[in-house]
């Protein structure tokens, strides 16, 4: 193999690693603001066979409306499918509870920049089961009949307030960690792991989860959630993806992730290297590599030849 070949293949492979090893990070996007909100979004609450439990929450209408929020309320059930989404769903005896629910007012008005606090009743009978309960407290906008005044903003018409509740007696609190999984190579996107938890009792539990990422040549971290795990909530029966990822991860590079689930006592850790590589660069990577092979292949017969 010639001089001039070998110093313009190393010369190509130098640049490639080069662009590998070198990553940049982005900017976090920019969210809108929702038309109105509830403060809390949920509450954990733990109940007691025989007994009222009380709580409220408050409805906001922000500074930047200009208008009032007309708004009904109405109780229903809800459960969480496989991937966290919310339902409108019964789910057997662990959605009694909305038969429990006492609204102070079933609608209301919000002036701009106002709130206003809704209260309520869990009336708990005294045979109720032990276990999760699961109940929604629905917040609606609606047009008032006499100024047939409304409120939207960003077509956003509905929210729930939930309720996790647990009733005392012979809870079961089991899970298991089903999958825990970190893509080794990716083209384009965030770097994540996920993980498949299945609660096998019968009251809603949390599993933790943290993300760490370093660089290839670094112990020092690009990105970690450690002191903030991700914490996911999983209703009885169910079995649920949740992912943890970094938002900012950058278009290429070789970084050494750790991703640790843990969830009723049961630990899985993953510990690997992950290569996220352009489409285009890993076009230039295999160029790279046939004209290698060809000068090989070339050069061999050009010396076989003589």
């Amino acid at each position: 193999m010639s001089t001039k070949i070998k110093s313009f293949l190393l010369a190509s492979l130098s640049l490639v690693i080069a662009i590998i090893s070198t990553f940049s990070i982005g900017n976090n996007p920019v969210f809108a603001a929702e038309a109105f909100s509830l403060s809390p979004m949920y509450d954990m609450v733990s109940l007691t066979p025989g007994e009222t439990f009380e709580s409220s929450f408050t409805i906001v209408n922000p500074a930047s409306s200009t208008t009032n929020f007309y708004y009904e309320l109405h109780v229903e059930p809800f459960t969480q499918d496989n991937e966290q989404n919310i339902t409108a769903t019964a789910n057997g005896h662990y959605t009694d509870i909305t038969e429990w629910i006492e609204l102070s007012k079933t609608e209301g008005v919000v002036p701009p920049n106002s709130s206003e606090i809704v209260g309520y009743k869990i009336n708990v009978p005294s045979d109720a089961p032990a276990g999760g309960q699961y109940g929604s407290i629905s917040v609606s906008s609606k047009k008032d009949e006499e100024s047939k005044e409304g409120f939207s903003i960003h077509e956003v018409f509905e929210m729930g307030y939930l309720i996790y509740a647990e009733v005392a007696g012979e809870t079961v609190r089991k899970g298991d960690i089903t999958d825990v999984t970190v893509p080794s190579f990716m083209f384009t996107g965030e770097i994540y792991g996920s993980a498949m938890t299945k609660n096998e009792g019968n009251v809603h539990s949390a599993s933790t989860q943290t993300l760490q990422i370093f660089p290839l040549f670094s112990k020092e971290e690009v990105y970690t959630n450690e002191e903030d795990p991700k914490t996911v909530w999983i209703m009885p029966g169910n079995t649920t993806l949740s992912k943890v990822s970094w938002k900012e991860t950058p278009s290429m590079g070789v970084f050494h992730v750790i991703y640790n689930v843990e969830y009723e006592g049961v630990e899985s850790k993953v510990d690997k290297y992950v290569i996220v590589c352009p489409i285009w660069l890993l076009i230039i990577i295999i160029a790279c590599v046939f004209l290698i092979i060809f000068s090989i292949v070339f050069t061999k017969k050009k010396s076989s030849k003589k």
